[in-house]
């Protein structure tokens, strides 16, 4: 559909230029911190989903492979999109720089466009087997920050789940959160 590769043309665009900008502006030598971030891995996993289905939809196709995949990097930038609305943005007090620069289309745009390109293009015919798959990149992600945060404790607590010893608590509401997404997103 024409309408889907506009809206997966520009996640793959909006995505490579924002995360220009903010791999331009990270410390020289600090460049794989930058790949720390959720933020940064679910929009990179998009866009490459995105990509993906671009190749399929060039090719006539959209196999429900392809279209899996595009749901797991819906269900993963709509977390990003979601932490810092209901989590960083409060907790921060402001949303200076969360909604700034390339981090509005990070933590906005392109979730947002992955949403609407998902359930209007992408998702028809998908079974209720696709929603434990959407919960795989953040279980990942999250068994890593777990490791790297709390265990071993080579990466700062960036984002402020472990606070006091709470990362249980910040563990099992992303979780919980994670499932919520991946069940509406399936369901819409």
């Amino acid at each position: 559909m024409v309408q889907s590769a506009v809206i997966n043309e520009a996640i793959v665009f909006i995505t490579a230029l924002s995360l220009r900008a903010v791999i331009r502006r990270t410390e020289e030598g600090k460049l794989p911190e930058s790949f720390r971030y959720f933020t940064v891995l679910s929009n990179l996993f998009c866009a490459f989903t995105a990509l993906i289905l671009l190749i399929c939809e060039f090719c006539g196709v959209l196999p429900a492979w392809a279209a899996t995949l595009k749901y797991m990097g819906t269900v993963s930038v709509t977390l990003t999109f979601l932490v810092v609305l209901l989590f960083l943005w409060p907790s921060l007090g402001s949303i200076q720089g969360l909604w700034d620069g390339p981090e509005l289309f990070l933590h906005f745009v392109t979730p947002l466009l992955a949403v609407l390109s998902f359930l209007f293009y992408e998702k028809q015919g998908l079974s209720a087997w696709i929603i434990p798959l959407g919960l795989l990149p953040v279980l990942l992600y999250g068994w890593l920050y777990l490791d790297r945060v709390v265990v071993t404790k080579t990466w700062r607590d960036m984002y402020g789940f472990n606070k006091n010893g709470r990362w249980k608590l910040s563990f099992s509401l992303l979780v919980l959160g994670t499932v919520a997404i991946a069940v509406l997103l399936w369901w819409l």
